[in-house]
Order: C-alpha cells, then structure tokens, then sequence
C-alpha cells in the first residue's frame, strides 16, 4: 500500500520513551501531532538496545542479523576510545533514504547514524574523532557535503560550543529550518541527541528530563514554521520517534577484567592488549562477547563456563546468558559468540578497572542497551501531516516496521525489509 506524499521530516528524538506521552499532552505542539495524526504507545527495539542497530533498523526495516550495525561500535580489541559505526558502508542493506534517493527525492541528513559519506544532497554527519591527530572538522567535511556545511557554519555556528548537545541540537534544527524553508527536500532525517545526553547523566526521569522535552517542543515548532514559510506544510507528513528508554543505574560490571584474570585477555606493563582469546563489547545493560578462534570448540565451551559462574553469583549484576543458537531468536549478527544481559540498576562498560563490579560513577545515572521486551522499555512513535490518518492510536508496533511504513507513505518500498507496513496509520483516501 502506497500514499505517495511530497515531503516527509523525521525526527530522531533520542532517548524518547513511552513514559514521556503524559508530559508531551500538555506541549502545544505535540499535542497536536498526537490530536491531528498517529499514535504507537510502545514501540519495541531490536537487541541490543543501542543507538546505532536502532536507527539502522529503522531505516532499513532490518534486524542487525541482516543490516550488520550490531553495536554501537564494531570489534576493536584494546581500543580505548573506539570509533562507531559511522558510515553507510557499514549498513548491508538499502535504506529509506536510498530507496527515496533512486525515485527522484531530494535528501538531507543531519546527524543521523551511519550515514558518513552517503549519497545525499545534503549531509552533516554524526562522526567523532577518537584517535590522536583527527581534526573533528576534517573529518565531518570529508564524510558529508563539504559546501553545504560550510555555509550552515557561516549561518549558524554561533549556535554551537563544541560538543554540547543542547547546541548542537540547536545548530542542526536551525539547518534542517533552513534546509525546509530554501530547498524542500524530499526526505528530512534529523537526529536530536540532547535528551539522551541529559537521561545518561541525571537519570531516567525528573525536571531536568522535563526540561529537554521543552526544549524539543520548540525545536518541533521551528519545523513546522519553516514548513508553513516553505509552503509545504500541507504536503508534508511529519514523524517523531524515539528509539529506546532506559533504566536507572549504580554498578557497572567490566567483563573484561574477568577475561583478563582468566588469561583470555593479556597486557604489558603499560596496561596495553598484547593478546585476547575472547574480548567483550560493553552495550549498556547488556555485553556481547566475541573469540578470536571461533573454530576452537574447546575456548567456547571455556568461555561459556565462566560466563555461567559469574552469573551464578547475585551481586555481579548478570540476569542472562545467551549463546549462539540463542542469538539467532534475537536476530543478532552472526559475529557474535555469546551476549550477557545485566540485571536493571547494572550496565556493562568498557575501560581499565581493578575489579569485576565497580560503583557507577557520578557522569552516568542511567542507561539502556538492554533487552527490547523488558516491561516499561519503550519507545514512541508520533505522525501528523500529509497521508497520516487522523486520531489513530496503535498500542505497540517494531522498530523494523518502522523504515517499510515510511516508504509506502513515499509510494515506495524497501524490498528486503522484515517489518511490515503498518498500514493501519496510512491515510489513503
């Protein structure tokens, strides 16, 4: 089923969770997303539930066992600051905004995961230097449209200081206004990141959460106002989603100091990697865990022994221990070797440490990575505008319909997606 609009700008608000519905009622311009469109209450995530395989799911209509982004990061040993998965090569699969690219749309992307050096109009990327000698400049210029975020700096770079969520939030909504009002793209993909930010740091909920989701009412006006300018606003449909929730935390568990006691992990005297046989890749409430010899049954079942007695023991925070075949019922990429799921209150991280369970520190108070059907752990999911059906509410829906669903609103279709097309929100008439 196809509707075949103009214009569509969707919103990552990352971090945005089905608990936040009761405080956006009363935000005038959400609310009128929710009174003139559609509603899903919880939307649910693929595992682990972590910005990069969310978002990749959700543009492709994939789960990671398919699309490849399985983490945040990919594998890098002994890193300590490692890189993400920033590029669109990284992504198996076609996307949304390749499907909408090859029918004629324009596209623009600011900030939205894994889409350095994709083939788009316009591209501000979301890349971060992590290695000695990068220029953070350089490198977004290289991977994204070197002229248009030129002339976004010039307009509004005073917006920015540095990092800074708030700012950069700030910066790529007034692009995305200006990008609206002077080019009406065909497809708008904004990724908004200050609420995130501000949940990790002060926890799941309080004012200054409520605080933010001001902050993101105002930013959702600024679109809208530039749609009406543009003139666009009446064929436009407009989509906000979040993509995962959270839970409060106050231990942190590092797996790889129990590899390292273990003699599955060696360093030198300096505290660098020399030697792994199995390492973990921490993912918040959860960790996969990846052999260097996947062959060597022998390490596996090694591994898989001391997985189960660090579990067996209460206070070290691990609820589950899934291994290969039981992966594959999460659709989780065939990489990975085994993956832990923390108990809520416990979140795996990566990083030197003296012992296996350490007191969270003062920077990070909550966090999410953990598994999708947790009860309370969802996300939301908003639509208004042109082909959007009117006063519809869907009590829940995954994050892989999500990509399919968009594209038939575009009159398009993203073959290889294992959602469906919700078509239920579709306004056809």
């Amino acid at each position: 089923m196809a509707v075949n609009i103009k214009h569509l700008i969707l919103v990552s608000l990352d971090g945005l969770a089905s608990v936040d519905l009761a405080y956006l009622r009363d935000l005038p311009h959400f609310k009128t997303m929710l009174e003139s469109g559609t509603l899903c209450r919880e939307v649910r995530g693929v595992y682990p539930t972590h910005t990069y395989p969310l978002h990749a799911s959700m543009i492709t209509g994939t789960y990671p066992q398919k699309h490849g982004i399985f983490a945040n990061t990919p594998l890098q040993p002994g890193v300590e600051k490692p890189a993400w998965f920033w590029y669109r090569k990284d992504i198996r699969v076609p996307t949304l905004y390749d499907v909408a690219r090859r029918a004629g749309f324009t596209v623009a992307s600011l900030f939205w995961p894994s889409a350095g050096r994709a083939r788009l109009n316009w591209n501000i990327p979301e890349i971060i230097a992590v290695r000695p000698g990068q220029s953070q400049v350089g490198l977004v210029l290289r991977n994204g449209t070197p002229l248009f975020i030129l002339n976004m700096k010039r307009r509004f770079g005073h917006l920015l200081q540095g990092s800074d969520r708030e700012h950069l939030d700030n910066f790529n909504t007034e692009a995305a206004s200006w990008l609206i009002r002077n080019k009406r793209p065909g497809l708008l993909l904004l990724h908004l990141l200050d609420l995130d930010h501000t949940r990790h740091i002060h926890g799941f909920q309080g004012e200054a959460i409520n605080s933010v989701l001001r902050q993101a009412h105002v930013r959702l006006g600024r679109l809208f106002e530039a749609s009406r300018r543009a003139g666009t606003f009446e064929e436009t449909a407009f989509v906000v989603i979040g993509d995962h929730a959270y839970f409060d935390v106050h231990r942190r568990i590092h797996l790889n100091y129990a590899f390292k006691e273990a003699g599955l992990i060696s360093l030198d005297r300096l505290n660098r990697l020399t030697c792994w046989q199995a390492w973990s890749n921490p993912c918040g409430g959860s960790a996969q865990v990846f052999l260097k010899d996947r062959l060597d049954q022998a390490l596996y079942e090694k591994v898989e022994t001391l997985l189960l007695r660090l579990k067996a023991c209460r206070q070290n925070g691990i609820e589950a221990v899934y291994d290969r075949d039981a992966l594959k019922g999460w659709r989780q990429d065939d990489s990975v070797d085994f993956m832990l799921e923390a108990v809520p209150g416990y979140t795996f991280c990566n990083g030197r440490a003296e012992a296996l369970v350490t007191p969270i520190k003062d920077d990070q108070k909550a966090n999410h990575g953990y598994r999708p059907d947790r009860e309370g752990y969802s996300s939301l999911f908003l639509a208004s505008g042109a082909g959007i059906r009117r006063g519809m509410t869907l009590e829940s829906m995954n994050i892989v319909d999500v990509g399919p669903t968009l594209a038939a609103l575009l009159g398009l279709s993203l073959e290889e997606a294992q959602g469906t097309v919700r078509s239920e929100i579709l306004n056809t008439e």
